[in-house]
């Protein structure tokens, strides 16, 4: 396995060449760099041939916001909906200098995001035909406003699979918006079903914070071997 580390201002962008040739690539965005616990939880479910991207660094709830909502979980949450400017540099300079590294171009590649990062992975799908897979791993379903705008949007033809998941214990929480995060990740996934999208949801046991690395690898597994 080889490691290469670049930054995008305050970004940092991680390659993990594990496969030659034309294979998936994957492009992981989490809050922390967290590649050798991810491939470590692949090898476990036993995930096929594939090379690695994380992206960690980022201005969490500003730029992996879709557009700007008031305070939802904490006075601090700065939700300032600056995805689209994030999403501009991934597609025009992160993909194209990460993959100028590698000697053949992927065969497919996926995007898949945990919390914040699995809504802007969903989001990104609607906005770009770049990433034919789509995992939101404990996805902020319960963004408001979201289950209306993918009702009302639809996915590029070019997205071959998503997987959806969320803990069993994350609709628990005190806070009214939170609360709805199992039933409108569910009824997203039936959403992307119905229009012909194959779609998996997963429930996992846990809350928010339980081995986010195995329920991305989850994913990873099943996008794998059924898109």
């Amino acid at each position: 396995m080889e490691k290469e580390e670049m930054y995008f201002g305050h970004r940092r962008v991680c390659l993990y060449r594990l496969e030659e040739g034309s294979v998936p690539l994957f492009y992981s965005i989490d809050y922390h760099e967290n590649g050798q616990l991810l491939l470590e939880a692949c090898r476990e479910v036993g995930c096929k041939g594939f090379n690695l991207v994380t992206i960690s660094g980022l201005h969490w709830n500003q730029e992996l916001s879709p557009w700007p909502v008031e305070t939802v979980v904490s006075r601090n949450d700065n939700f300032a909906g600056e995805a689209a400017q994030w999403l501009r540099l991934l597609t025009g300079e992160v993909v194209p200098r990460v993959e100028g590294l590698l000697a053949s171009a992927p065969s497919w590649r996926l995007l898949a995001g945990y919390s914040l990062g699995g809504l802007f992975a969903v989001w990104a799908a609607h906005q770009t035909d770049l990433f034919t897979r789509i995992l939101s791993a404990s996805g902020s379903m319960w963004y408001p406003g979201w289950l209306e705008y993918a009702g009302s949007h639809e996915l590029p033809a070019a997205v071959a699979g998503v997987y959806l998941s969320v803990g069993e214990q994350e609709s628990t929480s005190r806070n009214a918006v939170l609360q709805t995060v199992g039933e409108r990740t569910r009824a997203l996934a039936e959403l992307l079903a119905g229009r012909g999208v194959p779609t998996k949801f997963e429930l996992n046991p846990g809350n928010h914070f339980k081995n986010p690395p195995l329920r991305v690898a989850k994913g990873m597994k099943w996008l794998l071997d059924n898109c």
